[in-house]
């Protein structure tokens, strides 16, 4: 709590502002003793370890501060900065509002990102300063994460817009805060790799950015100019030698195992390299499998997940992760920020910077429209618009599918049918969804969705057709699909089940057979709301494989949606006799 002596210091600030206000302060000379009164305030309140008031009040101080300075000078302070290099000047009252950001930045990314960078006088040329609107949500975001209040972060944006830099950055605050702790970056290969020990190594190497990062971390010290450092380790130590080093680098195809442990923070970055690997399912679900296992498996719990690179995929280690915290209840969060606004079409990362050309543009409107015209559509829709390659092409996008809580209940269905794609080959899952037809609606009530043997997807298919009162099912009969049904259906019969089955032999290409389904399903179909569910459930995992099912590229795992789309031809061939549906079992949930 802040200390009467604060409080009343503040109320004589305030009291003065309000009496004479802004203007009439500049006018009798009295701008800087206004200023320096309360940045006084602010230091005296972060010594008094007040921090949350010392927070509001600095925000409100930086306001003040840039209100002396407009009416001073004009210049809003991004302006004023710009006008002292230009002019080669300092302004006491910038100096000021420095010192405030130097208070802040052990607590707020934004602050810290700022002050870090200030000995870089051409604020053009600095990282942050050009970019501050542009990654105000990422930033925002970095926040929760320094906080505690987030478990786990994805971030994806266009390439060359500060993604590794600003990440790194964060880490090195977050090592700063916690010097005897461990952090682990892991990137898609060594020369990103050593981008990041690089990177790190150059803000400790060189003297006034160093200089800065210890006054707002003063007991994170280097342990000597030699020994804090290991090319070979690609590891940094701040204030003591561990065990584990404060950052430790490593490729994501490189040795994780027993390097490194993480109890600050896990940091991920460009997991997957191009497209060309992206569309390799394969290569995905092993770099998911290092991620989830390897990587994660050297983070103590509790410690939070920062994932940042280019979405290519709905199955890559991005969208692996976001799977595994709705699954744990993370608290989670996703950043994604294309090139062009979608409704505006107007760039959402057009900033200001100087290079050799002067002071120029990047990253324009008109920059990124010529862009999407000369590149594939898929590389525009992944790399600039953080969009999967899949996503337009999903054959039942989840959006468009219907949802439903319960089933009609002034009637009963006209018939409770299946249909039941069985396991080709090994990898392959058993996929029998059972429907309660109500006129043209479908209500897809339950399912089988299992790729273990068939001494166990026989039995639950058969328990299933009986636990629904199935009256009619049909097997695809391609491979042994044939053998698969009949077998089910004797399982039926020795329990005293009553279903007729018929077996159909699918010639017809299998992407031709969805999208001749497709306009019915998603117009009379009816799913379970699988985003509640227990994310190990049969149902869930044979909605997550139909709505990720694409028409483009080779599809590994299409059993969900075939099965669906042997579902709805049965219905519209109308072979199916109108039957007396027994007791509901799902009548509520």
């Amino acid at each position: 709590m802040a200390s009467i002596e604060l409080i009343n210091q503040l109320k004589s600030n305030d009291s003065y502002l309000k009496r004479k206000g802004i203007h009439q302060i500049v006018v009798d000379g009295e701008a800087e003793r206004v200023s320096n009164a309360y940045v006084s305030s602010v230091r005296r309140g972060i010594s008094d370890k007040d921090i949350p008031f010392s927070l509001k009040l600095s925000s409100r101080v930086k306001k003040i501060i840039d209100s002396l300075i407009f009416e001073i000078t004009g210049f809003h302070i991004p302006a004023m900065e710009y006008y002292c290099f230009e002019n080669d000047i300092e302004f006491q009252l910038l100096n000021d509002y420095y010192e405030i950001l130097l208070l802040e930045s052990p607590y707020l990314v934004d602050s810290f990102f700022r002050y870090i960078e200030l000995d870089t006088k051409d604020p053009y040329k600095r990282f942050y300063f050009p970019r501050q609107i542009v990654l105000k949500p990422v930033v925002s975001a970095y926040q929760e994460i320094y906080d505690g209040k987030l478990d786990f972060l994805s971030v994806s944006q266009p390439k060359r817009t500060g993604k590794t830099t600003g990440g790194l950055k964060l880490a090195e605050m977050m090592g700063g805060r916690d010097p005897d702790g461990s952090i682990f970056g892991v990137g898609k290969g060594e020369g990103l790799v050593k981008r990041f020990y690089g990177g790190l190594l150059q803000d400790f190497e060189t003297e006034q950015t160093y200089k800065r990062f210890l006054n707002v971390f003063p007991e994170a010290t280097k342990i000597g100019e030699k020994d804090y450092k290991s090319a070979e380790n690609l590891s940094i130590d701040l204030k003591s030698k561990n065990i584990f080093p404060t950052f430790t680098c490593r490729p994501i195809d490189g040795a994780i195992v027993g390097c490194t442990e993480a109890n600050v923070l896990v940091y991920i970055d460009d997991c997957v390299k191009n497209h060309e690997e992206a569309r390799n399912r394969d290569r995905l679900e092993f770099l998911c499998e290092k991620v989830t296992d390897d990587v994660l498996g050297r983070r103590l719990e509790g410690t939070p997940i920062i994932i940042q690179g280019t979405k290519y995929s709905l199955y890559d280690p991005i969208t692996a992760l976001q799977n595994k915290a709705d699954e744990l209840e993370w608290r989670w969060k996703e950043v994604a920020i294309p090139a062009l606004d979608p409704i505006t079409d107007e760039s959402n990362w057009e900033i200001y910077r100087k290079d050799k050309k002067g002071l120029r543009k990047i990253f324009t409107t008109v920059y990124y429209q010529k862009e999407r015209k000369l590149v594939s559509e898929e590389t525009w829709a992944a790399e600039f618009q953080q969009e999967p390659f899949e996503a337009k092409g999903r054959m039942f996008a989840e959006n468009e599918l219907n949802y439903f809580e319960e089933l009609p209940v002034d009637r009963e269905p006209d018939a409770i049918m299946a249909a039941c794609d069985s396991a080709d080959k090994g990898e392959d899952s058993c996929s029998m969804p059972i429907g309660y037809v109500y006129g043209n609606e479908v209500y897809i009530v339950d399912v089988v969705f299992d790729n273990a043997g068939t001494q166990f997807t026989k039995p639950e298919c058969a328990n299933m057709l009986i636990k629904h009162n199935v009256k009619t099912v049909t097997f695809e009969s391609n491979s042994a699909g044939e053998y698969f049904g009949r077998d089910v259906m004797e399982i039926v019969k020795k329990q005293g089940g009553r279903c007729s089955a018929r077996f159909k032999f699918n010639c017809s290409n299998k992407i031709t057979r969805m999208e001749n389904a497709r306009d019915n399903i998603i117009r009379d179909y009816y799913f379970r709301d699988f985003k509640k569910m227990d994310r190990q459930s049969q149902y869930y995992k044979f909605m997550k494989e139909l709505t990720t099912m694409t028409r483009s590229g080779k599809v590994k795992h299409d059993d969900a949606p075939d099965s669906v789309a042997l579902f709805e031809n049965e219905m519209r061939s109308g072979t199916q006799a109108k039957v007396e549906a027994a007791v509901n079992p799902f009548r509520r949930y």
